[in-house]
């Protein structure tokens, strides 16, 4: 059991520092050597959790789809569709600022990477995401909180979107916002669209 609880320290200890160097320098130069370098080891060492730049993006993208989505369950505890995607927003702007430019970087980075196993693996995180948001606005249809005309995948679509094409501008504004101040607006702009 020990030696489990040490490679997991060691493993989130490597996440930490490749989310450094993606931040300082960007993900071309997450490299193995790079890695051992930071933490002050050998690149045997690095090897034995990783055997190539393919393991490290897999688990870079595991960590944020874990932390994204726990973070969009927490948004999502009341009854009212309409609030939940709300909290969501707010949730997935929060976490934005919160883990910077690093899981930006690694989505855009990875989708640029040739290696179809890390393609669909974010591939699959965007189609998890999309479901939920999807759900919500389905349930909001059939309350009648939204019109009836709204197509719940489109819309699903749109708020990612909205989301994305925000932070990909605040990204290069180093990520000098508050999320608190462009909630509102964002929120306005998506429940004129949906007819909330």
């Amino acid at each position: 059991m020990q030696i489990r609880k040490h490679t997991e320290i060691r493993r989130q200890q490597i996440i930490d520092i490749i989310r450094h160097i993606i931040s300082s320098k960007g993900i071309e130069y997450v490299t193995i050597s790079e890695i051992a370098s930071r933490i002050g080891t050998t690149k045997t060492a690095i090897y034995r959790h990783f055997k190539n730049k393919r393991d490290i993006l897999s688990l870079l993208i595991d960590n944020i789809e874990e932390t994204l989505m726990s973070k969009l369950d927490k948004a999502m505890m009341g009854d009212d569709p309409i609030q939940n995607l709300k909290k969501v927003l707010l949730a997935h702007l929060t976490y934005a600022k919160e883990r910077r430019e690093t899981s930006f970087i690694v989505i855009m980075g990875a989708t640029q990477f040739s290696d179809m196993v890390i393609r669909r693996k974010i591939s699959r995180l965007i189609q998890k995401y999309l479901r939920k948001i999807e759900k919500m606005l389905s349930c909001a249809m059939k309350l009648g909180l939204v019109r009836n005309t709204t197509n719940p995948r489109i819309s699903a679509i749109t708020f990612l979107g909205l989301i994305q094409s925000t932070v990909t501008i605040w990204s290069y504004k180093n990520f000098n916002f508050i999320p608190q101040k462009i909630h509102a607006h964002l929120w306005n702009i998506y429940c004129n669209g949906i007819g909330a």
